[in-house]
Order: structure tokens, then C-alpha cells, then sequence
């Protein structure tokens, strides 16, 4: 009781920090940067993203840094997402070292579409192709005191449109708390705090929110086949995200942001500890309602797939990332 205690009293401080920040209008521009908005690897995009208080490995790095120190290993993930209807690609590159009761790591995250036509007038072919590209190198740590742990995570940012970029920094902070046994996780994130350089004349704003989540094991069971019994084990992940400015709009024509709270939830069904099933949704305006995908464990490896249809005709994005504990 004392830990959860603890944990509330830390999680209301970061709200009230993050009510008593200035509010840059920045003229009313929408934010950019939403790559930073996507779950790194496929194993969270099968999951809607909704992994605040879920072990994912490297991908808390983003998500939740303070799940690092409550990971049981090391582990180091390749993530690669490619949407066909835009021509972006996604990739991202995590290392995790796992201590007694601390945890670092290490991680890439880019997004990057080279292949965008520009015209000088109504011609039928282009005059050329440009290039957007975002760019994300960040550094994590996280520590445990029992069943509660905490973390924090620096990033440098990059971005570059046609002939114009900029540079900027920002930050991630984390509370992740087990309980009942570790069947439950709470989970809580303040993401993407920070600040850009002017691209051309404006700063891109960052989509700076709080997520709050939680994973639970709701139901383990059994069923026999061929004389032996496979255990079955089914969890529930969920995450409501408070933006905390304005983030309609979309940079990469993907569409994956919100202006208002909404829920990202997911359902897992792992069998026999080697092969897991899952499935998400989220709520709110987005296009990118449903996903679906699959993990398999082999020996040490953990290879991931996710199927991420988006609405009105965007398209659908595949995903795919291999994850090596050691």
C-alpha cells in the first residue's frame, strides 16, 4: 500500500507539472514529428500501441523508460514498418542492459519518404523528387525500489523537408508499478517534452502527452492436445493518452494523430510460451482504428509481424521486427 501510494503521489506530480507549463501556441500550428506517436516495433503496432505498462523491451525507451528496469534480461530489437500508400518507412534499432535494480538504453527512430514529386507548374511529370526525413537518437535510465520503478529519457531529434532542417532535444519520464504478484502493471509517461529549432521560419511543435496504461493477466488456462496440455495465457493492454497540445494534422500523410484523449487498447493470447496472437483498437479520430498481428519465440529470438490497415482508402502498413535476448 505504501508503494501504491507512492506511485499516485508521484503520477499527480507529473500532471500538475505538466498543467503548469507555458502553452506555446507557436501561432497556432499543429505539431509535427509524429513518428514519435508510432510504437517503435511490430510487436506494439499489433497492440494499437498500447504498451505504457507492458514489457516490450527497448521499445519503453520511448514508450515508458521506466519498464527497462523491470525487464528480466537483456534484449536488443529491430523494427522495420513500411506504408505502401506514402512510401514511408519506419525504423528503429533498441538496446537494453538489464542490472540488479537498474536498467540502460539505447536506441534509433527514424521515419523517412524520399520519394516525394514537386512541380514548378501543371506539368504532367514532376520536376524531381524531395526527401522528409525524421530522426530520433535517445538514451534511457531506469531504477527500481521493489515493485515500483522510475525512469527518464533524452532525445535528440532531427528533421529535414526539401532543402530546410532542424534540430532539438526533448525528454520522456516514466512510473511503472507491479502488482498481485506482477499479473498486474500500472503504468504512466510523460512523452516528447521538448523543443525544435526553427524549420525555415516556424518551430515544429512536438506532440507532448501523458499516458497512462495498464497489463493485466486476465485469464490462464489450458486445453489438451495429442495427450499433452498447452497452456494458454490471455492479457489486456490499454492506454489513455491526454495530449497535451494540439496535435491534429499529420506530416507524413499517415494520419496517426489525435486532438483529443483517447484510448489505445490490445488483447493478447499467448500459447504454450511460444507463440502470441494479438489484436488492438483505438478510439478517438484517427485512421488507423484496428490492427492485428503475431509473435514466435525461437530459442532466445522473438520475431514479430503487424497488420495495420488504415480507413477511406490510406492504404495498409506491414511491420515486422526481430527482437535477440541474451
Amino acid at each position: 500500500m505504501k508503494t501504491f501510494t507512492i506511485y499516485l503521489t508521484v503520477l499527480t506530480g507529473m500532471i500538475l507539472l505538466t498543467a503548469i507549463l507555458p502553452d506555446r501556441t507557436y501561432g497556432g500550428q499543429s505539431t509535427g514529428m509524429h513518428f514519435l506517436l508510432v510504437g517503435p516495433s511490430a510487436h506494439n503496432m499489433g497492440a494499437s500501441d498500447g504498451h505504457t505498462a507492458a514489457l516490450t523491451g527497448a521499445s519503453a525507451i520511448y514508450l515508458n523508460p521506466a519498464m527497462l528496469a523491470l525487464e528480466n534480461r537483456n534484449s536488443a530489437t529491430l523494427s522495420y514498418m513500411l506504408w505502401p500508400a506514402t512510401d514511408t518507412q519506419n525504423s528503429f534499432a533498441g538496446l537494453v542492459y538489464k542490472g540488479d535494480r537498474q536498467a540502460f538504453g539505447l536506441a534509433l527512430l527514424s521515419s523517412l519518404n524520399d520519394d516525394i514529386p514537386f512541380r514548378s507548374g501543371a506539368t504532367s511529370n514532376p520536376d524531381g523528387y524531395f526527401a522528409v526525413r525524421y530522426f530520433s537518437m535517445a538514451g534511457s535510465y531506469s531504477r527500481s525500489f521493489g515493485p515500483l520503478a522510475v525512469g527518464v529519457t533524452g532525445m535528440y531529434l532531427y528533421e529535414q523537408f526539401f532543402r530546410q532542417d532542424a534540430s532539438g532535444f526533448a525528454a520522456n519520464a516514466g512510473l511503472a508499478l507491479n502488482m498481485l504478484e506482477e499479473r498486474v502493471r500500472l503504468g504512466a509517461s510523460l512523452r516528447n517534452l521538448g523543443s525544435m529549432q526553427d524549420l525555415a521560419e516556424t518551430a515544429t511543435r512536438l506532440p507532448t502527452l501523458i499516458s497512462l496504461g495498464t497489463n493485466v493477466q486476465l485469464l490462464q488456462f489450458s486445453t489438451t492436445a495429442v495427450e499433452d496440455e498447452i497452456p494458454l495465457l490471455l492479457s489486456v493492454t490499454a492506454d489513455y493518452n491526454i495530449p497535451l497540445n494540439d496535435v491534429s494534422g499529420s506530416d507524413d500523410g499517415a494520419i496517426l494523430s489525435q486532438d483529443a484523449g483517447y484510448l489505445n487498447a490490445g488483447l493478447e493470447l499467448n500459447i504454450a510460451q511460444i507463440i502470441d496472437l494479438r489484436a488492438g483498437v483505438r478510439t478517438g479520430d484517427t485512421q488507423r482504428r484496428f490492427s492485428t498481428g503475431a509473435g514466435i519465440f525461437i530459442s532466445d529470438f522473438y520475431f514479430n509481424y503487424a497488420f495495420l490497415p488504415f480507413q477511406d482508402g490510406f492504404g495498409v502498413a506491414h511491420a515486422v521486427s526481430l527482437q535477440y535476448y541474451f
